[in-house]
This record gives structure tokens, C-alpha cells and sequence, in this order.
């Protein structure tokens, strides 16, 4: 079986050498003070290699300091095997204790020179050893010390230490922890069991920090309820806050857009009206030359106008000539072929042939009548004087019909001239009115040209040039401001981001600082309240204390038992129940001598007299605690108020800093919002071009077919004027004509009522002369019957007579005819010549004249529609000028007047530079003033929009809101916050934290919940392992029975907790990434989360001074204990079950039986071991329950160690040994008895 069989001290803790057996039961005696402690924490340290759970109080050196204050300071462990025992060497090495082992029993001479003495090297006692025996090289980690001890080798580096094991456990570690906390602990009640238990299982302090808690949620409340705004939908499905703050957002980024509007505005402005300035001395020069123009194309075409009239006069009056000559050779045409002219030209040409043959015929009657010539001369002189009368009649008629003939005329001629002359004034009259009309024609063929011209125009023109111009620019510069808004927002947020990461890292810097400045403070002040807890602490024990009694029954202590006892331990102990005894063998006194006083430098300890002049005393009285106290509690104070004045500098730093970067940040983010305001106007307005362009291109059509519409009706006007231009033409054409017949009508009426007297007159001499050829003819016939008579009777040929009187007779009238239309002829050649010939070239010449007509017209008419033209555009020119300058001088007097209203025009709002634009001041001036009105109505609204948001938020919001602003910079400034808050959805940030913060909490909570009850099984089952090795293994006593029950716990708040963690479990799949603000599926779960944290809330509110739960919080543990006839019942704390000694013996048993239970579970692998258990006291047990206590430990194979102040119970004991100092303080241990 393997166990610790003896420890040996070398320079170590005051004690020079030391060698102390613990093969069995051992009992340390000793004065307070002497190193009972010291030997059963060196022992303890075997066990738990932790110098930090050794019990060694704070005030005290280190255990490296105490235990190893020399290099050449040991302390040996020499533990037992089944082949033979090996040593464990603990040494300090590099200003830290670590461990060899040697594989060989204790040996003295390895470390104690000849002389006595330890030796100073490790090298002379490695040399001592020798290389018969194993070294190990050190051993640095005290978990690896411990893995060696009890057997968690497994590991590769470790299988070389497998032979120094006392036991072969991977889980080991509840032996020496139960160990150690059977050793630290004197009191034992339920929470004392359970700490042992807990502890025993685990190192790790399993506990929840309520402080944390308390922290985490003490705003959940307000939390919670502020992000459920943003979370909660009403009945239609809309979020109440989000819909508010949208009104908020799109209120103020409408201030911000108008506002940037204005600013721009007034920059246009003051371009535009720079440039008005400049372009109002060229526009009026520009009009004095379209004005010179107009008046220059005016004057030519009246010129041309002027001109053109005379040359058409000249060449209508010709026409008319020419005109008045064809149509006299069409009538005398007409009438020559009426009179048949060629039949009376063709007789009239035969006049002398026809007289030939009268000739011939008279010659042959002549012949015929020769043989009758007295007859034919008779009858012949009768017919020549009938001739001759009838020729003198008919002569004189005939002068006096050529007289009136002649008469006729002159008189036609006269009437002629009279027809010529009115034929004459008609057509200029007429050919004035259709020269206006032909004028009129023109100007209508003008119009149509320029109206043809005006369509073809139309098709090209737009007058809507200039804003489509404009709507290109403004789409050119939106295309452009877009991009540049875009680069300017990302430029924005950069520089944000770089902002906000500078102060994060000076924040961050100053944080460090800040941390570091608190180091010193916060160390001083936990060391100033440690001193102040130790000096309350020794205030509250010094009544009835070892100090208040010496006070009262030793006058003088303070200079003899106060320098050599503890202050802590011995002084301000209130159990030592001191007396005064006669031995002073048995206490510490004044040296008996006369001179003995309170000042006595020398004293007897235990019968050994020292000397304690060279002793300083080092205790304090209770009114130098008090004063300590005071002087400790002020210098807490100071640094309370150091770190109080360093947070509040560090807040106040933080603060500025913070105000510093969120200055700039909100200036950028202001402009940030601004630009993503018009960012978010950009669609609109690129919208409101597209829709302008389409508009104007709608316009421009409508103007188009308008227009075209326009020109059609003026050009059907201008048709239809035209049509009746020329009907009006015609018509004066028709009534120039009739008016022409008219007078022609007239001249031949007048012609035929003088030709008709004549013809009467004529008709009468004819008629006369006919009457009287009638006459003649008659006489004629009688002479010519009477000389047919008388010469057929003388026996002439009278038939051939007839045939040539006959013939003659016809000859004659032919020749009558002749010779009275030889006038006719006459007329007709001359008419011939003078007409007829010359109708041709009449014609050609009023063809001529008639071109020449039409081309001065075509050239007056093109010259015309030039100049007209010319004149047009000049005039429209003119008037586009003069209606420029009108809107500049009225966009100039516009700009004057706005910028001397001070409410349009604050001083100085114009000093902010120029921006090119195509907008003239006028409409800028009108635009500015709408924005400008609109700025107030649209302040207003943000205002009201961001009241009626602010106003569903407390002052102390969760999202820091200024729910009271009164100025518009406030208002700004919450706004820009909120789309800050909006656009980078913050919510979400914050409903994700706090859902994230909350549900992490009810997962922490759940799992440190979980962390605290996962032993719950192995706790239960070492309670019913105790219980069960009690009942195995009783000793017989007063005891009769021991039980321990543990309960379900009865704490609210680790029954809540308890709560939070079955819900936690049962929806840890149903809550997935858990969102306390979900408004469906998990409603239930949500509020379920909702009511557990803040019903968690509450439970700290009504426990404030509650730091943390502990495992020992999760169940409830209770004793029954049956001593005798005596039965507790179910109790939590041990009190008075019997005696103080029967409290003592429970205690003890069950401190052995918690060590046996983790004893036996890490021996049923290996073997059983002995082990060691380290308890104070056992001296107020009854001696038989000593015996009883100390067999109730062997049977279990653990091995006590005791100690107290005087020795009992010698003979149960394998081993006592005395505790002593020398003269020079060192401690000496000295055997007493040893038990065979």
C-alpha cells in the first residue's frame, strides 16, 4: 500500500531540521503560534500543490518566502511503496518552488554536511545522492506534479514518473480538494457539506455573478418597451414609430433639399443677374440694329413696290393697245366674214374682165345691129340719154349720198375716237382694280410661298428649341450631379467612417490610458480595504478577546506575551477561554525579581526564560486600530474620490472627444443626408426632365400639327382668297369685257343708228335711183320692145339681141356690184394691210409685252418675297429682342427688389459665390421665392413631424434621443441622428444586440444555470455514498446515526433561474437566433422570454446586496443525526446535538467519510491507498470518541493529523510531537511518543 510517510523540513518555515513520521495517526502540540499550522499546511501542500489554498493568511510572507527563505531550503517527502519508498524534494528554483523526485528512501547525509549543516549547493547534494539512485529533472508545473502523484500519466512526458504514484486516477482532483477544504473550513452546517461536496468535484468556482446580471438588465424594462416601438404593428399591418419617423425623415431631408435648393438658387441668381448685367447693353444695341434693319427693308420694298407699278402700268397700258387692235381685227375679221370679203374681192378683182367682155358683147350686138344702125342709133341715142339722165340722176344722188357717206365717217370716226377713248379709261380703270387684284394675287402667291415655306420650316423649326436646350443641359447636369452626388456620398461616408474609426482608436487609446491610470489606484485601494476589512475584523473579535482579558488580568502584557504572540490568531481570539495559573511552566510571566514591571525585557515561556528586549511588538490596540481605521477609511476616501475625479475626467475627456468627432460627423452626416436626400430626389427629378423632354416633344408636336393645322387653314384661306382673287379678277376681267362689249356695244349702236340714217338715207337715194333705174329700166324696156319691135319687124336676130342685151344687162350689174363694194375693198385691203398683216406680230408683241408683264411681276414678286421675308425675320428677330430685353430688364428689376426685402434676402445670403445655369433671374427669382416660403411651411412641418415622433420616447430613451429641442440646431441634429439611426438600420443593431444581450442572458443564464446543477447527480450520489459508508463502517458511540438528504431548492431566485433554464431548453430549438421583438410565429416564446427577464429584474431590485448564486444555491442539504436517545430531525445546521464534543465527533466523521468517498472512487483501479486528513479540535472530544474518531478514520485507511495545544489521548496516537521555538525563534519539533 502506498502513502506519505514522513515529511522532513531542511531551513524551511524556521526550522532548521525536522523529520516527521505520518505512517499512522499523528498529534502536534503546541503554543499558539510555535508552527502547528506551518507543519499541516506543508503537509496539506503535498496533497494540492497550491500555495494559494494553504490557508496562509495575506498578511503573512508568501509560502515560497516563508517555506524556502533560503537557497538552500528543502522539504522532503518520503512516500511509501510496495518495492520501497522514494523521496519528493521540493526546492525553490528561480525564485519559485518546484519538485524532483528520487527514486531511493530518505537519507539524511544526502543534505546535512558534517558540520551539521544543510548544504548551500544542489550540485553537493546531488553528489551526496549519488547515481546509484534516480533524479528526476524538475518538475516546473504543479498540475503535472499532481498528475504524477496520483497517477494521470498517460501522457507521453509523464511515463517515466508512472512509479511515483500513489494512486492511478485521471480524476483524482476531488481527493486533494476535499483535502484541503476539510482543512480550511472549522465550521460544519449544511452550506459547509455542500461547499465540500461542490468543491470537491471541481476547482472551477461555479457560481453566477448577480452583479453581472444586475447590470446587464437593470434597463430591460426601458430596453425593451423602446424597441418594441419600432417592432410593434398595429391592426393594418403598419409600424406606428417606423411610419412617424419616415414622416420625420422625408420632412427633414426636404428641409435639407430645399435648403440646398435656396442655396443654389441664390448662387444661379447671382450668375444669372451677372450675366444679365453684362448682356443688357448688347441686347439694346442689338434691337437699334434689327430697328435699322426693319426700316432698311421697309424702304426697298417700297422702292421695289414703286418701281414694279411703273413698269406695269407702262406694259398694262401697251396690253391694252395691243389688246384694243386684236380685237378691232377680230370684229373687222368677223364683219368681212360676214359680208363674204372673199366672194366681193374675187368679183371685184374681175371688174376688168367683166368690162372686157361687156365690150365684146357690146361689140357683138354692135355687129349685129350694124345693118339696123339707123334703128339701133335712134333707139341707142334714146337709150344714152336715157343713160346720161339716169347717170345724172344717179351722179347726183350718189354725191349726195357719198356726202353723207362721207358725213357717216367722219361721224364713225368720231364715234370710234369717243369708244377707243372710254374703251381706254375702262381698262385702266379695270386694269387698276385687277392690277390690286393681281397685287393682292401676288401677295396671296407671297403668302402661299411663304406659308409652303413656313411648312417646310415647321418641319424643322422648333420653338421650343431653347427649352429642350435647357432640358438637355439640366439632364446633362443631373447625369452629371448624380454621379457627382454619388461620389460625394461616398466620399461623405468615408470620411465618416474614417472619423468614426479615428475616434473609436483615440476612445480606445484613451480607454487604455484610462485603465492604466486606474491600476495603482484600484490596487491601493484593494489592499486599503483589505487592511480595513482585517482591522474591522480584529475590532469585532476584540470583545471578550485573549486581548480584553489580558487588558483586565495582566497589566504590562503588551511588552512581554504581546511581542511573541499572534495578533490575529491569539490576541483578538475570543475561544481561548485564558486563566491564571500558578506554574508559570505553563505560561508566559514576568521573570521573578524586586525590580519586575510592566517593562520587564525578559520573560519564561513554558518554563524557558527568553529575552524580548530585541522583540518589536507588532500588535495593535483596538484605539490604534480605530485610528488605523480612520486613517485607512480617509486614504479610501482620497482614492475613492482619485477615481471618482480620474472617471469623471475620463467621462469629461470622452465627452469632449466624442463631441469633437460627432461635431464633425454630424456635419458631414447633415450633408451626407442632404445629398442622399437629393439622392432620393435625384429619380424624381430625373422623372420630372423626362416627363419635361416628353412634354416639350408633346408640345412641340402639338405646336407642329398646330401649327401645320394653322398654315393649312391659312393656305386653304389663302386658296380660297386666291380662288376668289381670281374670280374677282375674272370677274373684273368679264366686267372689263362687258363693260368693253358695252361700250363697243354702244360705239356700234351709235354707228348703226348713224348707219341707219344713212342706210335710210342711202335706201331713200337708192330707192330713188332705183325708182329711177326702175324708171329708166322701164322706159328702158319700152325703148329697147320698141326697138326689138322695130327690128325684128326690119327682120333682125332679135333672140341673139336679148341674149346680148341680156348679157350686158347682167354684165352691168356685175359691174354695179363691183363698183359698189369697191369701197369696201379698199377698206378691206387697207384693213389687211394695216390689220390683218399685222395681227401676228401684234400678237407676238403682246406676247411680249405680256411676258415682260409676267417677268417683272415674277422679279417684283421675288424681290418682294425676299424683302418681305427679310422684313419678317427682321421684325420677328425685333420683336424676340425686344421681348429679351423686356424679360431681362424685368428679371433685373425682379432680382432688385427680392434682394432688398430681408426676408427674402437675409444680409449676406447672396455672398455664397455663382453657379452656372440656363435659367434666367426671373424664373430663378420666382423659384427662390416659392422654396423660400416653402422653407417656413416645411420647417414647420419638420418640426411638428419630429414632436409627434420625439413624443413617444421617455427623456432616458435607449437610443438617447433629445425628446426636448427647442432649437432648430437641436431639431437638425435629432433628425440627422434618426437618419443615421434609420438608414443604417440601427434598430435592427439594437433589436439584434438586446434580443442578442437578453437572449445570450437567458442562454447564459440557462447554461450557468446548468453549470451549477450538472453535478447534481454526483452530488447526490457521494451524499448517498456517505450515507452509505457510515452506515458500513459505524464505530459503536453515541453516534448512532448520520444522514445527509439534499432537497429541491427553496431559493425564489434560483427557483426562477432554475425556471429561465428549463424554458431556455425547452425552446432552444423554437427560438433558433432568438428575436425578443418578433411579432409572429414566436409570440408566445417571446413573451414567455419577455416575463422571465423581467420578472428576473425584479428579483435582483428586491435583493440588491445579493452578489451572485452558487451551486450551493440549487438544492437544499439536511442533516439527521440520532445520538443516543437524542434524534435532530431534519436540520440544515449542526447545533447542540449533544455536547460541544459530540459536535465536534459529527464533524469529524463526516469530513473522514466526504474524504473516503472520492478516496475509494479513485482506488478501485489501482489499490487502496493511505492518505491523510488535517483537522484542529479533536482535542474537545471525550478520549473515547478520540479513539473511536481516529479507528472510524483507519478502517477508511486515512490517517489523521491533529493538532492542538496540549497533548491527550497520548496512547491513540501513533506519533506526538512537541512544537517549540529556541532562543533564536526556530522552531523545534521534538517525538514525544511514539506507539508501536
Amino acid at each position: 500500500m502506498r502513502y506519505l510517510n514522513k515529511i522532513i523540513f531542511l531551513n524551511s518555515a524556521h526550522i532548521p531540521y525536522a523529520e516527521v513520521k505520518l505512517d499512522g495517526n499523528v498529534h502536534f502540540i503546541g503554543t499558539q503560534g510555535v508552527g502547528k499550522s506551518t507543519l499541516l499546511r506543508a503537509l496539506l501542500f503535498f496533497y494540492n500543490a497550491d500555495k494559494l489554498r494553504l490557508g496562509i493568511p495575506k498578511e503573512k510572507k508568501s509560502f515560497d518566502a516563508f517555506y524556502f527563505p533560503y537557497p538552500n531550503s528543502y522539504i522532503v517527502y518520503e512516500v511509501m511503496r510496495e518495492n520501497g519508498a522514494y523521496c519528493v524534494l521540493a526546492l525553490k528554483n528561480q525564485g519559485r518552488v518546484m519538485f524532483r523526485f528520487i527514486d531511493a528512501p530518505f537519507d539524511s547525509k544526502w543534505f546535512i554536511d558534517e558540520r551539521k549543516q544543510v548544504y548551500g549547493e544542489w550540485s553537493q547534494i546531488r553528489e551526496q545522492v549519488g547515481k546509484k539512485h534516480d533524479i528526476s529533472s524538475l518538475v516546473s508545473s504543479y498540475e503535472m506534479y499532481r498528475d504524477i502523484i496520483f497517477g494521470n500519466n498517460r501522457r507521453q512526458e509523464l511515463l517515466s514518473f508512472r512509479k511515483y504514484a500513489i494512486v492511478e486516477s485521471a480524476k483524482y482532483q476531488n481527493i486533494p480538494r476535499t483535502i484541503q477544504n476539510v482543512f480550511l473550513n472549522t465550521k460544519l452546517d449544511a452550506d459547509f457539506i455542500k461547499n465540500t461536496i461542490i468543491r470537491s468535484m471541481s476547482d472551477e468556482d461555479n457560481s453566477i455573478d448577480l452583479n453581472f446580471y444586475r447590470e446587464q438588465i437593470k434597463e430591460f424594462e426601458q430596453e425593451y418597451k423602446d424597441v418594441s416601438l419600432w417592432t410593434k404593428k398595429e391592426k393594418n399591418g403598419e409600424m406606428l414609430i417606423r411610419r412617424i419617423a419616415d414622416k420625420v425623415i422625408d420632412a427633414y431631408r426636404t428641409l435639407l433639399n430645399n435648403r440646398r435648393l435656396i442655396g443654389e438658387g441664390r448662387r444661379e441668381l447671382n450668375y444669372a443677374e451677372r450675366v444679365a448685367q453684362e448682356l443688357l447693353p448688347q441686347y439694346r444695341l442689338d434691337i437699334q440694329e434689327s430697328e435699322a434693319e426693319c426700316n432698311r427693308v421697309s424702304r426697298l420694298i417700297g422702292e421695289e413696290q414703286e418701281k414694279y407699278g411703273k413698269e406695269r402700268d407702262k406694259l398694262s397700258r401697251e396690253l391694252g393697245v395691243f389688246d384694243a387692235q386684236l380685237k378691232k381685227t377680230a370684229a373687222k375679221r368677223k364683219h368681212y366674214e360676214e359680208i363674204h370679203i372673199e366672194d366681193i374681192l374675187q368679183r371685184v378683182e374681175q371688174e376688168t374682165i367683166i368690162e372686157d367682155e361687156r365690150r365684146r358683147q357690146e361689140a357683138m350686138k354692135a355687129e349685129l345691129e350694124k345693118s339696123y344702125q339707123n334703128v339701133v342709133d335712134k333707139y341707142k341715142a334714146l337709150l344714152e340719154q336715157l343713160d346720161m339722165d339716169l347717170r345724172a340722176f344717179r351722179n347726183s344722188k350718189t354725191t349726195l349720198l357719198n356726202e353723207h357717206q362721207a358725213a357717216l365717217m367722219t361721224q364713225k370716226e368720231v364715234l370710234m375716237q369717243e369708244w377707243r377713248k372710254a374703251e381706254t379709261e375702262t381698262r385702266e380703270v379695270f386694269q387698276k382694280k385687277i392690277s390690286a387684284v393681281d397685287e393682292m394675287m401676288a401677295q396671296l402667291v407671297h403668302e402661299e410661298t411663304a406659308l409652303k415655306i413656313q411648312k417646310a420650316k415647321v418641319a424643322h423649326e422648333n420653338p421650343f428649341a431653347r427649352e429642350m436646350e435647357t432640358n438637355e443641359q439640366e439632364f446633362a447636369e443631373f447625369t452629371a450631379r448624380q454621379f457627382q452626388v454619388e461620389t460625394e456620398i461616398k466620399e461623405v461616408e468615408l470620411r465618416i467612417e474614417t472619423l468614426r474609426q479615428e475616434a473609436e482608436k483615440e476612445l480606445e487609446i484613451a480607454e487604455l490610458k484610462y485603465q492604466a491610470s486606474l491600476d495603482e489606484p484600484k490596487k491601493q485601494k484593494a489592499d486599503i480595504e483589505a487592511e480595513i476589512r482585517k482591522i474591522q475584523n480584529l475590532l469585532e473579535k476584540s470583545k471578550g478577546s485573549f486581548s480584553e482579558w489580558l487588558d483586565q488580568n495582566r497589566k504590562g502584557w503588551q511588552e512581554n506575551i504581546g511581542k511573541v504572540v499572534d495578533e490575529e490568531a491569539i490576541l483578538y481570539n475570543n475561544v481561548l477561554n485564558p486563566q491564571l495559573v500558578a506554574d508559570s511552566s505553563s505560561s508566559l510571566s514576568s521573570s521573578s525579581s524586586s525590580s519586575s514591571s510592566s517593562s520587564s525585557t525578559s520573560a519564561s515561556l513554558y518554563g524557558v526564560s527568553i529575552n524580548l528586549a530585541a522583540v518589536e511588538r507588532k500588535f495593535r490596540t483596538p484605539k490604534e486600530l480605530k485610528e488605523q481605521l480612520a486613517e485607512k477609511e480617509q486614504l479610501r476616501a482620497d482614492i475613492i474620490k482619485l477615481l471618482n475625479d480620474l472617471q469623471n475626467q475620463h467621462e469629461e475627456d470622452n465627452k469632449n472627444l466624442k463631441g469633437k468627432y460627432q461635431l464633425q460627423i454630424r456635419k458631414l452626416n447633415e450633408s451626407l443626408y442632404a445629398k442622399m436626400a437629393e439622392m432620393q430626389l435625384l429619380p424624381q427629378t430625373e422623372k420630372k426632365l423626362k416627363m419635361q423632354l416628353l412634354e416639350l416633344k408633346n408640345r412641340l408636336e402639338k405646336w407642329r400639327s398646330q401649327q401645320l393645322s394653322e398654315l393649312e387653314d391659312k393656305q386653304n384661306a389663302l386658296v380660297s382668297d386666291k380662288v376668289k382673287k381670281e374670280e374677282l379678277k375674272h370677274q373684273l376681267e368679264t366686267d372689263l369685257q362687258r363693260k368693253l362689249k358695252a361700250h363697243q356695244a354702244e360705239y356700234n349702236r351709235q354707228v348703226k343708228v348713224e348707219t341707219q340714217k344713212y342706210e335710210v338715207f342711202a335706201q331713200d337715194i337708192r330707192t330713188q335711183i332705183e325708182d329711177k333705174q326702175n324708171q329708166m329700166d322701164a322706159r328702158r324696156q319700152e325703148i329697147m320692145k320698141a326697138q326689138h319691135d322695130e327690128l325684128h319687124g326690119k327682120g333682125m336676130d332679135t333672140q341673139a339681141l336679148d341674149a346680148y342685151n341680156k348679157r350686158i344687162a347682167e354684165l352691168d350689174a356685175e359691174l354695179a356690184f363691183i363698183r359698189k363694194n369697191r369701197d369696201v375693198v379698199a377698206v378691206y385691203r387697207n384693213d389687211k394691210i394695216e390689220l390683218f398683216d399685222q395681227e401676228s406680230s401684234v400678237r407676238q408683241e403682246r406676247k411680249n409685252k405680256a411676258e415682260a408683264l409676267m417677268t417683272i411681276e415674277d422679279k417684283f414678286r421675288q424681290r418682294s418675297e425676299r424683302l418681305k421675308l427679310q422684313l419678317s425675320v427682321a421684325q420677328e428677330k425685333l420683336a424676340k429682342q425686344q421681348a429679351a430685353l423686356r424679360k431681362l430688364e424685368a428679371g433685373l428689376n425682379a432680382v432688385k427688389n427680392f434682394r432688398s426685402d430681408a426676408t427674402l434676402c437675409p444680409l449676406g445670403s447672396s455672398e455664397i459665390g455663382e453657379k452656372i445655369t440656363t435659367k434666367d433671374c426671373l424664373a430663378i427669382v420666382e423659384e427662390l421665392k416659392r422654396q423660400i416660403y416653402e422653407d417656413s411651411r416645411t420647417l414647420d412641418n419638420f418640426k411638428k413631424q419630429s414632436q409627434d415622433f420625439l413624443g413617444k420616447f421617455s427623456a432616458h430613451n435607449t437610443f438617447h434621443f433629445n425628446v426636448s429641442p427647442v432649437t432648430e440646431e437641436e431639431f437638425i441634429a435629432f433628425a440627422s441622428n434618426l437618419c443615421e439611426f434609420v438608414d443604417n438600420d440601427k434598430i435592427s443593431e439594437y433589436q439584434k444586440r438586446i434580443s442578442g444581450r437578453y437572449t445570450d442572458i437567458i442562454f447564459r443564464i440557462s447554461k450557468e444555470v446548468g453549470d451549477l446543477t450538472r453535478r447534481e447527480g454526483d452530488i447526490g450520489k457521494t451524499i448517498n455514498d456517505i450515507n452509505h459508508d457510515f452506515e458500513e463502517r459505524n464505530f459503536a458511540g453515541v453516534i448512532r446515526e448520520i444522514a445527509l438528504r439534499p432537497l429541491k431548492s427553496n431559493d425564489q431566485l434560483m427557483i426562477l433561474l432554475l425556471r429561465i433554464r428549463d424554458f431556455a431548453e425547452e425552446n432552444q430549438f423554437n427560438m433558433g437566433e432568438m428575436d425578443l421583438f418578433a411579432t409572429e410565429s414566436r409570440q408566445d416564446v417571446n413573451a414567455k422570454a419577455v416575463k422571465y427577464l423581467l420578472a428576473f429584474m425584479k428579483g435582483l431590485l428586491d435583493e440588491p446586496n445579493r452578489k451572485q448564486l452558487q451551486v450551493a444555491d440549487t438544492f437544499k442539504l439536511e442533516f439527521r443525526i440520532k445520538e443516543n436517545d437524542n434524534d435532530t430531525g431534519w436540520v440544515e445546521k449542526i447545533a447542540n446535538v449533544g455536547s460541544d464534543g459530540t459536535d465536534i465527533l459529527v464533524k469529524a466523521m463526516v469530513n473522514i467519510m466526504l474524504i473516503n468517498v472520492f478516496k475509494e472512487k479513485a482506488s478501485k483501479k489501482s489499490g487502496d491507498f493511505k492518505i491523510h486528513c488535517m483537522m484542529d479540535e479533536i482535542g474537545k472530544l471525550h478520549p473515547n470518541n478520540v479513539k473511536g474518531i481516529l479507528d472510524f478514520a483507519n478502517r477508511r485507511n486515512i490517517l489523521l493529523v491533529n493538532s492542538s495545544p496540549t497533548t491527550y489521548n497520548v496512547e491513540d496516537y501513533k506519533y506526538t510531537y512537541l512544537l517549540s521555538k529556541d532562543n533564536r525563534a526556530y522552531t523545534k519539533v521534538t517525538q514525544l511518543i511514539k506507539r508501536l
